[in-house]
């Protein structure tokens, strides 16, 4: 892993500077602006976009060192809150970065996948891969089986041995785990700099958006499951952590909280009360 160039941190400043001369938009300006811009109104739609260019370079800021630049995440990150604006309806009462997030995430992750990944797989394998991650959902599409059970099942659907499967599960998550925590001082350093050491208004207005959907998707949901979701994929002021470092601090196998994870994710899926966010990030 890079680390973070001076480069890096001369861009952050410069686009810090810039943001903070634009406010953030108010609830009824904001649904001014959509309307308008879903009307063609192309000054609303640009004035919508640079409002919301905080957000993606915050988020953007999560995935240093993954292979791209930072002006680069930047760019990618733009394209998604594009996307987003494109998708948007703003007669369905959430706020427009609430909807956004997942899409900038998205146009993030995909471009660190298709242009900064270190490992990729032949054609043939990166199909192998997918037919795998298919059945794996077909034989355990709740989460109630173990890890091995699940194995089994597919290695004699597939006619694979269960040692490859893992594998190639193996292979897998090293490709595309993109949301890791940041690690090594210089990183640390990066992040204090983006958010200069407080929780910013950009961190606020996305937590406090986020926050109604989350809660959506968790109806119906026990403690436990709840508990789990919020540190596997950091929400609700949680930090991302490992299936490890979750069994760990609820004192169960990380088995267990796998389990406990693929359940509650299936039971989102399923809920048709959620409409966006966690479930998007999910999927």
């Amino acid at each position: 892993m890079t680390s973070v160039s001076a480069k890096d941190l001369d861009v952050v400043r410069i686009h810090l500077n810039e943001i903070k001369k634009i406010p953030l938009l108010t609830n009824d300006e904001e649904i001014q602006l959509a309307t308008r811009a879903a009307a063609g109104d192309k000054a609303a739609r640009d004035k919508l976009l640079t409002s919301n260019m905080r957000f993606v370079i915050k988020i953007a800021s999560q995935y240093l060192n993954k292979g791209l630049e930072y002006e680069d995440l930047i760019s990618e990150g733009y394209l998604g809150l594009m996307k987003a604006l494109d998708h948007f309806d703003v007669s369905k009462g959430y706020h427009f970065i609430s909807y956004a997030v997942w899409w900038i995430r998205q146009s993030i992750m995909k471009a660190i996948v298709d242009f900064g990944r270190p490992i990729r797989l032949p054609v043939n394998k990166d199909a192998e891969l997918t037919e795998i991650k298919r059945a794996c959902h077909s034989v355990n599409p709740h989460g109630k089986k173990s890890e091995e059970e699940e194995l089994e099942e597919v290695a004699l659907k597939l006619g694979m041995t269960k040692h490859h499967i893992r594998e190639m599960l193996n292979i897998s998550q090293e490709m595309i785990s993109l949301d890791s925590p940041i690690s090594g001082d210089s990183d640390t350093a990066l992040v204090d700099t983006v958010s200069a050491g407080t929780f910013t208004p950009e961190d606020a207005a996305i937590d406090a958006s986020l926050k109604t959907e989350i809660d959506k998707a968790f109806v119906g949901l026990d403690k436990k499951s709840v508990e789990v979701l919020n540190m596997r994929y950091g929400l609700n002021g949680q930090g991302e952590r490992t299936l490890k470092e979750v069994g760990e601090k609820m004192n169960l196998s990380r088995e267990r909280v796998r389990q406990i994870e693929k359940h509650a994710i299936a039971k989102i899926r399923a809920n048709k009360i959620c409409d966006i966010s966690l479930k998007d990030y999910v999927a």
